[in-house]
């Protein structure tokens, strides 16, 4: 594991600079939070106020400054890679030049407005306020292109200086010397004009360099998407300090901003999360195994923070504030309270937006939602620091809410997509798939060597029969010997598929059921407690009654099973709900062993979701919903399967996944779509005769 991770390390993006990078984003996160410690003991509440109003539109006015830098890194790093000239960094700075002057032009011509819109005590705050987004803009240019060449040293080293040196130390003396808001604010455009400044000079000869060619490679279209989704998450978190600027008392909205500010401290880490996992959600465009598996992990994660997080501002709010701001803010305890448990919301709700943004679904944009409910909540209850707060626990609730429905509404409606590498060893065996009579399926998972003995097992009994047939066993990402001991047996009569990783048994049955070739398709466990002699009791039901469904039930009154009595209670409790959700007219859906007719099974896998605890329990939900009620229950003979011990996890995993299938049902009628023109009844001009099909 170490040598892995030192590779890791020395290979990739971390061996030229990224760790630096890393570090000093950290650094810069702190210094920013250590400005406003301190800044907001200088000024006071009514001045801090002043100020928090417009960094939070700084903080807007970065959006679309991320997503242009994304765009240009990804341009610079695909051309790169392809041993193409890097861009035309001369032209691209003159157009960004021209188009940063343009929006500097923009804000102060709307100064008027946005002065007194916010109680501005000066003009000049607008213009520095428009300053720094020119300056912004040249240095997302530079700092893209570097970033791009993985080039993260003098990145770091920039961020570093303007950080620590230009907005700390700049701001503190200079506000200290009385310099007030303008002191304060002009201290971040000083330290964007330094990072400007220090990656300008590591790219001068390109700057100024004239050669040929035009800027390409840089395309914004496809990154519309992410600006109105991320544009709408922070405006969302910022739009209440501008909003209480403007209605509240210069001192209130200095008091809310600390209290903002305070709250912002659940979203630090949740933030951090929502970024490592993004890679994740991307995988299969949200709809892979990867990507639901980050998401239920990181879900957890950002929830637990944020809820501890929230407790704690809620529990210690005048502690917290004295110790940031100081006694003079000490009136925003009742403030940071709600604010506490909007940043936590807030948490998730970051980590849903890159998760639908990761999907490219519309979803996103569901922050915006959430704007507009606080904006006309704010207009209507804007009297003091309690009530803006509690609009913003309201609007974020109903944004959270509305994300987290979509997002289970993602995850059970959408199939998921194939991303696992099948291996299949070659068979022999040729010929129409209505030439073969019945398919078993032997999904396993580090079995032993009993898999080999129980598939000469199955090939034994089933060639004693008067049906053709073949067995299919699959590989659940084993990583024992039982895969190269299987492969011994005739490859005429089992063929052996294996999943590249561990997937769960549903998702191998599904694999090796679509690869069957039956007119019948069945499975069977392959740990070999329940004996392959028990598919000849299968084969007389097909043989004489053609079913839809054969099903082993360990609760017909002649099977013979070895049944702890936990084990006992746990399965009739489990068969009572299944039968409260869906009325099946069946008294065990979980015995490993089933056999299906291929019409049936035909119209009902393409319907199927579940991969791992309840596929077996989804297979009869989507039959009895299509009309397949031909089921014959088979009793079985299982001596040593059961033990005392319940796995408290897979429990678990069976009542979600269960949950998600009555959900898929009965809220979302996501099964309705195969109710068209279903076969229900086999053709009569296909009778089972004589033993053969």
């Amino acid at each position: 594991m170490v040598d892995k991770l030192k590779q890791y390390i020395t290979s990739s993006a971390f061996a030229r600079g990224g760790l630096s990078f890393l570090i000093a984003t950290l650094v810069v996160n702190l210094s920013n939070f250590v400005f406003h410690m301190v800044i907001s003991r200088l000024l006071g509440p009514s001045d801090y106020g002043e100020l928090g109003s417009l960094l939070n539109l700084m903080v807007i006015f970065t959006v679309p400054l991320g997503a242009l830098q994304a765009a240009i890194t990804h341009a610079e790093a695909s051309r790169r890679q392809a041993n193409k000239p890097g861009v035309n960094l001369s032209k691209l700075l003159g157009r960004m030049t021209f188009a940063g002057a343009l929006g500097t032009i923009v804000i102060i011509a709307f100064g008027p407005v946005l002065t007194s819109f916010l109680h501005l005590g000066s003009f000049w705050l607008v213009v520095v306020l428009a300053l720094w987004l020119l300056a912004s803009v040249l240095g997302t240019v530079l700092q893209g292109v570097l970033i791009g060449r993985l080039r993260f040293g003098p990145v770091a080293i920039a961020t570093l200086v303007g950080s620590v040196l230009g907005r700390l130390a700049f701001g503190i003396v200079f506000v200290g010397l009385g310099g007030g808001v303008l002191a304060a604010l002009f201290a971040s455009v000083f330290a964007q004009l330094l990072v400007t400044g220090i990656v300008g000079g590591v790219l001068y000869r390109e700057i100024f360099a004239s050669r040929p060619g035009e800027v390409s490679g840089i395309e914004l279209r496809g990154s519309v998407l992410a600006i109105l989704a991320l544009g709408g998450f922070w405006v969302l978190s910022s739009e209440d300090t501008v909003l209480a600027r403007h209605f509240l008392s210069g001192h209130d909205a200095g008091i809310y901003a600390a209290s903002a500010t305070a709250g912002r401290i659940a979203l630090f880490l949740p933030g951090a999360i929502a970024t490592i996992a993004f890679p994740q959600f991307s995988v299969g465009r949200g709809r892979s195994e990867a990507a639901r598996t980050a998401l239920r992990w990181s879900l957890l994660a950002t929830a637990a923070i944020g809820f501890f997080g929230t407790v704690v501002l809620a529990v210690f709010p005048s502690l917290v504030i004295e110790l940031l701001f100081g006694s003079s803010y000490l009136a925003g305890v009742d403030a940071l309270r709600l604010l506490a448990l909007e940043a936590g919301m807030l948490g998730v709700v970051s980590l849903l937006t890159f998760f639908h943004l990761a999907r490219g679904a519309l979803q996103s944009l569901v922050p915006w939602i959430g704007v507009l409910v606080a904006v006309v909540g704010i207009m209507l209850f804007h009297a003091s620091t309690t009530q803006i707060a509690s609009v913003m626990v309201v609007a974020t609730a109903v944004v959270l809410l509305v994300m987290l429905f979509d997002a289970a509404n993602a995850l059970l409606k959408d199939p998921i997509g194939p991303a696992v590498e099948i291996i299949a060893q070659p068979s022999t065996r040729v010929g129409d798939p209505a030439e073969v009579d019945l398919s078993v399926v032997v999904p396993y998972y580090n079995p032993g060597s009993q898999l080999v003995g129980h598939l000469h097992a199955i090939e034994r009994v089933l060639s004693s029969s008067n049906l053709t047939f073949e067995v299919i066993a699959v590989s659940d990402g084993s990583t024992d010997q039982s895969t190269s001991e299987a492969m011994t047996c005739d490859p005429g009569v089992v063929r052996i598929l294996q999943l590249a990783r561990n997937c769960g048994k549903g998702y191998a049955l599904r694999v090796g059921l679509a690869e069957a070739r039956g007119r019948y398709l069945g499975f069977i466990d392959a740990d070999g407690d329940i004996p392959a002699e028990q598919l000849l009791s299968f084969v007389e039901v097909i043989s004489t009654m053609e079913p839809d469904i054969v099903a082993g039930s360990k609760r017909h009154p002649d099977s013979d099973v070895y049944y702890p009595a936990v084990r006992r209670i746990y399965s009739w409790g489990y068969q009572q709900l299944i039968w409260v959700l869906f009325q099946l007219k069946i008294r065990d859906t979980q015995t490993g062993i089933k056999v299906i007719r291929r019409e049936v099974l035909e119209a009902v896998l393409p319907l199927t979701v579940e991969k791992r605890f309840a596929f077996d329990l989804e297979l009869f939900v989507v039959a009895h919903r299509l009309g397949f009620d031909n089921i014959v229950e088979v009793p079985v003979t299982i001596k040593r399967r059961f033990t005392s011990t319940i796995s408290w996890r897979a429990v678990k995993g069976m009542i979600l996944d269960t949950l998600g299938i009555f959900y898929r049902l009965r809220l979302l009628h996501y099964y309705d779509r195969g109710v068209v023109q279903v076969a229900v009844t086999p053709s009569v001009e296909s009778p089972i005769a004589g033993g053969d099909l």
